[in-house]
Formats: structure tokens, sequence, C-alpha cells
């Protein structure tokens, strides 16, 4: 996911600073075990165990010969203060989507979801709840605030000095007195948006507005669903993946508009794919299979989830000993 260039980041910037006030009375309002996951999907990976309910298996990629303990859907990603900002009304905007989805998945795995568009909608939706609600989205922003922040402020210093200097003039009467005052009232200028993002509030502005935008360039476009003649999907942590495919290499976290399809794991026997040019549901190779989870392990932070007994914890280990993973897409 990429929130765009510098420009697109600063053309909002005014919208985003107008949504933080709005926010501020319930900064404080949170949820601190946020589900960056939603539970309704990662319970399609689970199977059950007598008492002890749905189960599946958190594969820890970075000690992959540990032993790797089941736990429930709810024990299972989350992200303690992902949004530290008033996360309790984000939570709200999410369940909105996440209370729709049974009924999809119910219509998905009889096989006539695309006889109920508003099925389809859901769907689509949610992948972009989840290129949206995620580390690697968290990771972006934290990163193009910082060059966005560094560049202003080298501005500031350099090309727009004497702007600078006759804005403070202008506003106070003084003088600026060489390059610490000058560096002293940028600084000035920029500490509410630092403070903005040091407090979490920039980064909850804007994922909200980026979901809304998400939502928008997916819902124009098909959507397919692929299920595997043979072998089974696995779930990263960084589950959903716009990626472009050329005739050699798959990249992924890409741009949404530079991306040929989204896709996202929806259980060991479904995946759907995003921004297709038709609607359907095809059968898919298994080699087609094994190369989807390999995008996921390569893609995921920490972790990915397996359908418990499936096996595919082998399959993993296998992949993990060739010594590839953290490429930014993979050779056909």
């Amino acid at each position: 996911m990429n929130e765009g260039s510098r420009a697109q980041w600063l053309a909002v910037a005014q919208q985003i600073d107008a949504r933080i006030e709005e926010l501020r009375p319930e900064a404080e309002r949170h949820v601190v075990g946020q589900h960056v996951i939603s539970r309704v999907l990662l319970k399609r990976f689970a199977a059950p165990f007598g008492s002890n309910g749905l189960k599946l298996v958190p594969f820890n990629l970075d000690h992959p010969d540990r032993l790797h303990k089941m736990a429930s859907p709810r024990q299972c990603g989350k992200v303690p203060y992902f949004a530290r900002f008033a996360s309790a009304s984000l939570e709200q905007l999410w369940g909105k989507l996440e209370t729709r989805i049974p009924d999809a998945a119910r219509a998905v795995d009889r096989g006539d979801v695309f006889q109920h568009e508003q099925h389809v909608q859901t769907l689509k939706d949610l992948i972009a709840l989840h290129l949206v609600r995620s580390l690697n989205y968290r990771k972006v922003h934290e990163r193009i605030f910082t060059k966005v922040y560094t560049e202003t402020r080298t501005a500031l210093l350099t090309d727009k000095s004497e702007l600078l200097r006759r804005a403070v003039l202008q506003r106070s009467g003084l003088h600026l007195a060489g390059p610490q005052g000058l560096a002293a009232a940028a600084d000035e200028i920029l500490s509410p948006h630092l403070a903005n993002f040091e407090n979490g509030a920039d980064f909850r502005a804007r994922i909200e507005d980026t979901f809304a935008k998400a939502k928008e360039m997916i819902s124009g476009a098909g959507l397919e669903i692929l299920v595997p003649a043979a072998g089974e999907f696995l779930l990263g942590d960084n589950p959903a993946l716009a990626i472009q495919q050329s005739e050699t290499r798959t990249a992924f976290n890409v741009a949404i508009g530079d991306s040929t399809a989204i896709v996202l794991p929806f259980g060991p026997r479904h995946l759907l794919v995003g921004r297709t040019p038709r609607n359907g549901m095809s059968v898919t190779t298994e080699y087609t299979v094994g190369f989807l989870n390999r995008l996921q392990i390569e893609a995921a932070e920490e972790r990915v989830y397996l359908r418990p007994r499936s096996g595919q914890d082998a399959i993993v280990r296998g992949y993990l000993k060739q010594g590839i993973r953290s490429a930014r897409g993979l050779t056909r």
C-alpha cells in the first residue's frame, strides 16, 4: 500500500488536520487489543478442537523450528495500540463492515456469491480493509511522514527561508537572527504536525481517509475467487497484497493504482483477487497456490497462520530454508 507522493500527501493535509480536530475530544477512547486481521477471516483458517473451540496455528517465521502452539482466532492477528488516537471509533468503522462478512462467506462457500451484489461488494471492501489496517500500511505512513517532514523543514531553511523570515517578521515584528533563529522558527511552525504524528492522530485520520479511497478504487473493478485444484492457501500477517505482475516477476506492496491485482486469502479453499477485469470463481493450479502462499510468506512481518494438521508447516519450513525471504517480489 502506498499513500502516494509528497504532493498527494500535502494536498489532503488541511483535510486531515480538520479531521484530527473533530476526533480530538475522543482521543483517549481506546481499544487496546486491536485486530489487524478480522476474526471472521481467521476463523476460516481454524479447525474445531472439541471443548477447546476453534484453533489455528500461528507460525513464527523468525523461529521456524520451534514448537508452534495452536491459538484461538481471538488470540491471533492482534496489535496492541495499532491506532493510538481515537481507536474506539475506528474499531466501530471496521465493525460495520465485519458484521457483513459472515453472510458473504456463506455465499462463497455455497458457490452463489456472484448472484448477490451486496456480498461481492462486502468482499471488495474486506480487501480494502486489510490493505490499510495492516502493519505494512503503518510502516508506509511512518516512512512517508518522515520524508515529507524532513523535506519540508529543509525547504524552510533553504529555498523558502526568505518567506519564513518575512512571515515571522509580519507576525511578531522580529528579525530572525542567523541559522539558529531560522531553525527555531521552522520547528515552531512544524511542531503541531510533529505532535500529531507522535501521538498517532495523523495516522488515525489518514488511515480512515485511505480506507475510503481504497474502497472506491477497488469497487469499480471485478472480483475473482480462486479455488485450489490441490493444496490450500495460508494467511500471512500482512494478508492483503497489491501486486504488480510482469512476464517474469511479481512485485508486492505496490500502490493500488499501480497494481494489476490485489490478493487476499479467504480460507484454505478460497482466495479473493480484486481489481480484475471480470467477476467469477475459477479453479487454480497447485503451482499457483504455492506461488501465492510464497507471496504471503514474503510479505509477512512475523507470522503466517495455518490450518491445524494441514502439513503446511513443513512446506513453510522448506521455503524458509531457501533463504530468500524479505525480497520485494518473486520470480514466476
